[in-house]
C-alpha cells in the first residue's frame, strides 16, 4: 500500500471506525480502494467543521469540484486523500459524477438554511450516504451495479446517513443546522430553537420518533432487496447496518435525543459488525 493509502487508512480508521471495520471483509485486493473512497468522504463531511463561515468551505468544495473533474492543474497529486481517490476512480473506471454531486450536496452544510421537506431530506442522504454504498459495491463487484444492488444502496445510505443526523441534534442546533425537515417541525408544533435545549419535550420526542422510525424503514427495505444479492458487494452495506445499535439505544427508557450519543465501544461494533455479516451472508447468493 503506498504511503497515501496508508494516510488514508490512517484517517478512515480515526474517522469513520465502521467503514473501516467494513473493509476488513473485503478482497486483500479491494481494500485500498475502499479505503480511498471512504477517506474522500470523511474528508469532505469535515468541511463544514474546519470553516468559521461558508466562503472558506465553498472554496475548499471548489478545490475538490475541480480537482475530481480534471479542470485542476495545481497540486493535486499532493493531496494524500485527493491522490488515492483519483487512482481509485482511475483504475476501477468509476464515474466521476456521484462524486460531483456528493460535493455538491454538502454545501447545504455550509448554510443555516432549514431543509424543507423529507424529500429534501431523502435526496441529500442519497447523494452523500448512498451514493457511496453504490460506488463501494462497484469496485467489490467490478461491474456497474443493477437494479437490485442500486435499490439496496439507496435504502442503506439513506438509513445510515439519517440515523447519523438523529444522534447529534442539539449538536447540528449549536451550530445553527438544522437537518430535521421543517415540515415535520411544522407537523409536531416544534420551534427549531427547541432543539438546543438538554432534554426533550412531548414535541420533540415526537420529531425524533418520526424520524427514527422512517430510518428504520429504509433499513428494512435494504434488508430485503438484499435478498439473492451477489455476494461480493455484501462488505459495502456492512457499515449501514451498523445502525441498529443506535436504535437499539434509543429504544431504552433512558434515551435522550438532545444528548450527543457517543456510539458503541469499538468492541462492541466488532461483534454486531461479524453477526450481521453472516446474516446478510444467508440472504445472498453466491
Amino acid at each position: 500500500m503506498s504511503q497515501a493509502y496508508n494516510y488514508c487508512n490512517d484517517f478512515v480508521k480515526r474517522f469513520s471506525y465502521e467503514r473501516y471495520l467494513s473493509t476488513l471483509y473485503a478482497p486483500i485486493t479491494a481494500r485500498p480502494s475502499l479505503i480511498a473512497l471512504y477517506a474522500f468522504a470523511c474528508e469532505i463531511a469535515r468541511i463544514r467543521e474546519l470553516v468559521n463561515e461558508p466562503m472558506p468551505g465553498e472554496i475548499r468544495l471548489q478545490w475538490w469540484h475541480d480537482a475530481l473533474s480534471g479542470t485542476d492543474h495545481g497540486d493535486v497529486m499532493h493531496n494524500p486523500v485527493a491522490q488515492a481517490i483519483i487512482e481509485t476512480i482511475e483504475h476501477h473506471k468509476l464515474p466521476r459524477e456521484p462524486f460531483l454531486n456528493l460535493i455538491s450536496a454538502r454545501r447545504f452544510d455550509l448554510y443555516s438554511d432549514p431543509m424543507p421537506t423529507v424529500n429534501d431530506l431523502e435526496g441529500y442522504c442519497g447523494e452523500t450516504s448512498s451514493a457511496l454504498v453504490l460506488l463501494a459495491s462497484m469496485i467489490l463487484s467490478g461491474k456497474p451495479a443493477d437494479r437490485q444492488v442500486s435499490d439496496a444502496c439507496g435504502h442503506g445510505g439513506v438509513a445510515y446517513a439519517m440515523s447519523g443526523l438523529m444522534q447529534t441534534l442539539a449538536w447540528q442546533a449549536s451550530r445553527q443546522q438544522q437537518f430535521i425537515p421543517k415540515e415535520v417541525l411544522e407537523r409536531h408544533d416544534v420551534d427549531p430553537n427547541a432543539l438546543k435545549g438538554n432534554r426533550s419535550d412531548d414535541g420533540v420526542w415526537a420529531v425524533f420518533e418520526e424520524m427514527v422510525e422512517l430510518s428504520r424503514k429504509h433499513l428494512d427495505d435494504c434488508e430485503e432487496a438484499l435478498e439473492g444479492i451477489d455476494k461480493s458487494v455484501l462488505p459495502a452495506f456492512l457499515p449501514v447496518f451498523q445502525v441498529e445499535l443506535f436504535f437499539n439505544e434509543a429504544d431504552k427508557d433512558s434515551f435522550e435525543p438532545l444528548q450527543v450519543c457517543g456510539g458503541a465501544p469499538h468492541i462492541r461494533r466488532m461483534w454486531h459488525m461479524w453477526r450481521t455479516s453472516r446474516r446478510l451472508a444467508r440472504l445472498s447468493r453466491k
